[in-house]
């Protein structure tokens, strides 16, 4: 951010301060910016960058907004449920088509997760690492896991 003009401040806490917070303070053409930490500070300078707004008014990071469409969030959510349900799907094509690929798949992704559980990994994480590493919904998994093949991982 200073090799791109900007002014760069930090406030360090005093000793009446409880909670030991700092902040940090990037300044440039009548902008000003506050943050937590350098890394929401260049989140919001990022902002600035693209959004380019003529005057430092409330809400000027919206100015590039289009409120006629869905919003990035619901894009992106939609794009990941897509992506799920293709991967659900799947998943589900290779349990009919190939059986034994898809116990092993499951099998392997469990082994793999409850060795890393057993030495590093907290439980409580295991489930949602298994369901990761086979790309799948938590809620999904659960379903597998039913299956009576997998009695033995049930424990």
């Amino acid at each position: 951010m200073n090799r791109r003009g900007y002014s760069l401040e930090t406030e360090y806490p005093d000793d009446e301060d409880n909670e030991g917070l700092s902040m940090w303070f990037a300044a440039k053409d009548g902008f000003t910016f506050a943050a937590d930490n350098p890394i929401e500070l260049l989140g919001l300078v990022t902002v600035y960058e693209d959004v380019q707004p003529k005057e430092d008014r409330p809400y000027w990071w919206r100015e590039k907004t289009d409120w006629n469409g869905p919003t990035l969030g619901e894009q992106l959510l939609d794009q990941a449920i897509a992506v799920e349900e293709a991967r659900v799907a799947e998943f589900a094509a290779l349990r009919e088509s190939d059986p034994r690929a898809w116990e092993a798949e499951v099998r392997e992704a469990v082994e793999e997760v409850w060795a890393g559980a057993l030495k590093e990994e907290f439980w409580v994480h295991a489930f949602c690492t298994v369901a990761s590493t086979l790309r799948i919904p938590r809620k999904e998994l659960r379903h597998v896991l039913e299956d009576p093949l997998f009695r033995d991982l049930r424990g």
